[in-house]
């Protein structure tokens, strides 16, 4: 409800501004943020920013959030599927779930399933972008050069690059393609206003769905009501852990005062419940310390 929307915002901007910035001058600033609130298709159901909140916050934050939700959805290997940039006619009309250099998308939900198990993408695994972030890097577990392995929404660091990600590129190429191709007069039509071809995949058409593409850094959680997902909550500013702390904490303060069942995953189906090649992914990593005025240390802890 509008109600639920506006409690969660406003719970998270209370942990913001109570808390400490980790990229901000003068040290000891207040976290200034932009938090982004979407429903199960990625639909925009409130954005809100602090006065000085960085100005990329409200295309990371809706990012952050609309991943959290896809990832988390029992759906996400379908949609995966269903990636069809298939009508484009200047970009050479590739097969549905492939995009125009050929690669299969699919492809990316083969490799999460053989690195996680055979059901992953469609048990409803509540994955936060922390988690989907440890899958979509270059070494894992991340920062560590295991034997060259690397996560499966990722390329293999031989090939890695910033303009060769992996899954998160891989998904906005067509959309890239289209523009530059509109841009220099060589193609009739330009991207629409969505950076991927996943609004028609899986059951129905959304044009929200990760309309503004794949986002693989921390700063969001889904939120559930009881044991449903409804929705995901993205936040973007002063530091990936602060980002991670006003979302998951956010979120968790916001259902205390509603008691409508809205809140963060059960604790049972968190992400960080699975152990993956040896190393445990991660949900939320809050600062130990992290308040202006309070000395209370670990406050994500048990929530």
């Amino acid at each position: 409800t509008a109600n639920e929307v506006t409690t969660i915002i406003s719970n998270a901007l209370n942990i913001a501004i109570s808390g400490r910035a980790q990229i901000r001058r003068p040290l000891n600033s207040p976290i200034h943020v932009t938090v982004s609130v979407v429903d199960l298709d990625g639909n925009i159901l409130g954005i809100a920013r602090t006065s000085d909140g960085p100005i990329f916050g409200t295309d990371t934050s809706l990012q952050k959030a609309r991943t959290a939700v896809f990832f988390s959805n029992a759906n996400a290997g379908a949609y995966l599927q269903g990636y069809d940039a298939s009508g484009q006619a200047e970009l050479g009309n590739p097969a549905v779930g492939t995009n125009a250099l050929g690669v299969r998308l699919e492809d990316f939900l083969d490799n999460v399933r053989a690195f996680v198990g055979a059901t992953a993408l469609a048990d409803g695994i509540a994955f936060s972008d922390r988690s989907g972030g440890n899958l979509s890097r270059p070494f894992y577990p991340d920062g560590v050069d295991n034997a060259g392995q690397n996560g499966p929404f990722s390329r293999p660091f031989a090939t890695w690059s910033p303009f060769n990600t992996g899954l998160q590129l891989d998904s906005v190429l067509d959309n890239i393609a289209l523009h530059i191709l509109y841009a220099d007069g060589i193609g009739a039509l330009d991207s629409a206003a969505s950076c991927t071809f996943f609004a028609n995949s899986g059951s129905g058409a959304n044009i929200a769905r990760l309309a503004n593409g794949f986002q693989i850094f921390p700063g969001s959680v889904p939120i559930y009501r009881n044991s449903v997902l409804v929705g995901g909550i993205g936040v973007s500013g002063d530091g990936i852990d602060q980002d991670d702390m006003v979302s998951f904490l956010g979120l968790h303060n916001a259902g205390l005062a509603l008691g409508t069942g809205i809140g963060n995953a059960p604790v049972g189906i968190r992400a960080d419940n699975l152990v993956v090649q040896g190393a445990r992914l991660r949900y939320v990593a809050c600062p130990f310390k992290p308040f202006l005025a309070s000395r209370a240390q670990n406050v994500c802890s048990g929530k």
